[in-house]
């Protein structure tokens, strides 16, 4: 047995009740073990604990580490075993360049140069960084960011791989990538993998093993596939469910299950009846257009090639707009030149038709490092800071709405990633006057209840008026929530529509670095026009009690 944990409790200082309470978990060597659970249930919380980075906090119970006792150990110790890739990959990186980063272990244990040229180029071939060795590490993406900081680890060849939502922030073929990479780890180098996660949507079929947590204890732990029909709606515990899950609790199905041959058949089972064809909604085209890029370019200094090469495209009032496309595609370069952080090497940003700099007033932005946003003391000063309109009431109001009243006191860079996200979130909704909410990837680390949540906010915001235009890997909330996407490759924009129009296109999906939505391979098994969100599928079942 790698780890074991038995009856561990332990409770923060600062905080009255105990943030994980008796909880036993053990795993064994070459398991590949997903732990999910809302955000705030205490998953990071032990994840520290087990990592020897869990301070201010009294801890009861027993942790063995290869039958190590882990409160004896150092942390440098158990980093020799166990590697960790934490949440936000940022807190992790300082080295200037890709290969400086990826090499600072083996340089700090005094490993030969030719040993760790050797490593390193190894490690950053299988994270899919190979050629990148002198790139700054400033001038990756969220995606590769989080690519290096597993790069970082994998040298050291640990025993335990422990990831905190490691794939928070890579495009959907980037995901795809990075599990058959721990596949690998797992089967050639015998790893043992824990990964700590809010999208088992995307990962149920790759870990056999699933533990859930709930408010400091472990809820359910067992074989991915019964949790769906054992724990009945495992949404409620912040889990985000596959698609066919919830297509199959839609439809009211005796059995659900993640794997589409069996939730068809289970359909045709029940004998429910299908329209071929549905007349779609009609797009609203009215609105006057809020923002436009005319043929914008950015070279960032010191770099020959250009990030973004003639981006042009309108946003128009009340409406929300999705940018998509691979990692280190030109999107947050594009999002932070829209809010002003940086300038067009060429082109222009125009706001209300008008020169961008001169109307910055009507903007809300936050950025994909949204924790550099944080500035105050409490989640309750951050949500009214420089903000005189808001009442006592509307504040009351948010907090409960972010689920974040139980916090409104606390240190908001204290809170888990997904909590701190909302924070700035609800500090962009609280000023009156943003008009324009440039979003980058807002829901980073949300469970499904608060994606949810943000998604309703989000559209609620669009139909007062205001403007959305968002970065997300998100495909299924991109397709419930976008009225226009457009797609970006190497820095230009390759294709512009609806989701369902975009989406249904195999060939862009895979040019794209997107993942075709699972309803498109249901409705071919159903003999339906192509649909790219359950509530498309739906809109075909003839049976009007659904």
């Amino acid at each position: 047995m790698i780890l074991d944990i038995r009856d561990f409790s332990c409770r923060y200082l600062s905080r009255k009740k105990e943030t994980i309470s008796h909880l036993d978990l053990s795993v064994d060597e070459g398991e590949m073990v997903l732990l999910a659970g809302r955000s705030g249930c205490g998953k990071s919380t032990l994840i520290k604990a087990v990592t020897g980075l869990l301070e201010d906090a009294e801890k009861k119970g027993a942790m063995t580490l290869c039958g190590r006792d882990i409160f004896s150990m150092t942390p440098e110790d158990i980093g020799l075993v166990a590697g960790t890739v934490y949440q936000t990959p940022d807190d992790q990186l300082f080295a200037m360049t890709v290969a400086d980063e990826t090499a600072f272990a083996l340089e700090n244990r005094g490993e030969e140069p030719s040993v760790i040229r050797r490593e390193v180029s190894r490690a950053l071939e299988k994270v899919g960084l190979s050629g990148m060795e002198d790139r700054s590490i400033h001038a990756l993406s969220g995606g590769q960011r989080q690519r290096l900081a597993l790069a970082s680890i994998l040298v050291t060849h640990p025993k335990l791989l422990i990831l905190d939502e490691p794939v928070s922030q890579m495009n959907p073929e980037g995901v795809k990538d990075f599990l058959s990479l721990l596949h690998s780890l797992n089967e050639k180098d015998h790893m043992t993998i824990l990964m700590v996660e809010h999208r088992v949507n995307e990962l149920a079929a790759h870990f056999p093993r699933l533990c859930i947590m709930d408010r400091g204890k472990l809820v359910y732990d067992g074989p991915t596939e019964k949790a769906w029909n054992e724990m009945g709606d495992t949404e409620a515990y912040g889990i985000r469910e596959p698609q066919m899950v919830k297509l199959a609790r839609r439809l009211h199905l005796p059995k659900a299950s993640s794997d589409r041959k069996e939730t068809v058949m289970e359909i045709q089972k029940a004998g429910i009846s299908f329209r071929p064809h549905v007349e779609p909604p009609r797009p609203n085209l009215s609105g006057d257009v809020i923002l436009e890029g005319k043929d914008i370019h950015y070279t960032y200094p010191g770099v020959s090639e250009e990030t973004l090469k003639g981006i042009s495209f309108t946003v128009k009032k009340g409406s929300i707009t999705a940018l998509m496309g691979f990692n280190g595609a030109g999107k947050s370069t594009l999002l932070n030149l829209l809010a002003g952080l940086l300038s067009p090497s060429s082109g222009k940003v125009l706001i209300h038709g008008k020169p961008a700099e001169k109307e910055r007033h009507h903007v809300g932005f936050m950025r994909q490092e949204a924790d550099l946003m944080l500035l105050t003391d409490s989640v309750e000063e951050e949500l009214t800071w420089n903000n005189k309109d808001m009442t006592e009431e509307e504040l009351d109001k948010l907090l409960h709405k972010l689920h974040l009243a139980h916090y409104r006191h606390d240190f908001p860079l204290a809170l888990s990633k997904g909590q701190r996200l909302r924070v700035v979130f609800g500090a962009l909704l609280a000023r009156k006057d943003n008009d324009l909410l440039i979003l980058d990837e807002p829901t980073t680390g949300q469970d499904q209840k608060s994606l949810m949540d943000i998604r309703d906010m989000l559209r609620l915001a669009a139909e007062e008026g205001r403007t959305i235009f968002l970065c997300t890997h998100d495909m299924e909330l991109a397709a419930e929530l976008a009225e226009e996407v457009y797609v970006l490759k190497a820095g230009r924009i390759i294709a512009e529509g609806s989701p369902r129009l975009l989406f249904s296109s195999r060939q862009l999906m895979k040019e794209s670095g997107l993942s075709l939505p699972p309803m498109m391979d249901v409705s071919e098994d159903l003999a339906i026009e192509p649909c790219v969100t359950i509530e498309e599928v739906m809109a075909h079942v003839i049976q009007t009690d659904l």
